[in-house]
């Protein structure tokens, strides 16, 4: 078992340092694909199995898939990345310091003021009532403003969709009238 956490959390690191590090885009996607799924891997190891499951689907089958449809959209090449990838390499590293530094600090004893209530409740309770007792009595307005940005999202992704006026010619357009009307002419 701890040789498997090790193996997991391995191929997230490696994984996590090909994202950044990898030419093209879509080859990034790819190994950020690798690094949910190892990570989802992390987290049924650590018998949290529903959020291992949430984490699959939400993550790896429409974020990484959506990131992929974008990049194959936009039509990116080489010449517009760029050759150079070390030149966010200083940010990087602060950055990397900051979460070791945070890191660090929570585990040396720090501890949040409602552990004790959800790891009472996760003794007492399987995983999924605990997750949603948690999120809808404690952070139900976190949720709700979750919600909120959802739907900005999706109706802004509907705006980017939709028909801009444009005529194009030989476009094929579905006539409901005309398709049933022809299933009736075609019965008698």
């Amino acid at each position: 078992m701890e040789g498997l956490f090790y193996l997991f959390a391995l191929g997230v690191i490696i994984s996590g340092i090909m994202v950044i590090s990898a030419y093209t885009p879509v080859y990034a996607v790819l190994w950020l694909i690798m690094s949910f799924t190892s990570a989802s891997a992390l987290l049924i190891l650590l018998e949290v199995e529903f959020i291992a499951l949430i984490f699959l689907i939400v993550y790896v089958g429409a974020i990484a898939i959506l990131f992929l449809f974008v990049i194959i959209m936009l039509n990116l090449t080489e010449e517009a990345i760029g050759d150079d990838i070390f030149n966010s390499l200083p940010a990087g590293f602060i950055i990397g310091v900051v979460f070791l530094f945070e890191i660090l600090i929570f585990q040396n004893g720090t501890k949040m003021d409602g552990g004790r209530m959800v790891q009472y409740l996760v003794v007492q309770n399987p995983n999924i009532e605990v997750l949603g007792r948690v999120l809808y009595t404690d952070y139900y307005y976190l949720f709700i403003i979750a919600s909120f940005i959802l739907l900005v999202a999706m109706i802004g992704a509907i705006v980017l969709t939709h028909d801009t006026g444009i005529e194009i010619q030989d476009r094929k357009v579905q006539d409901i009238f005309v398709q049933t009307s022809r299933q009736l002419w075609q019965e008698v």
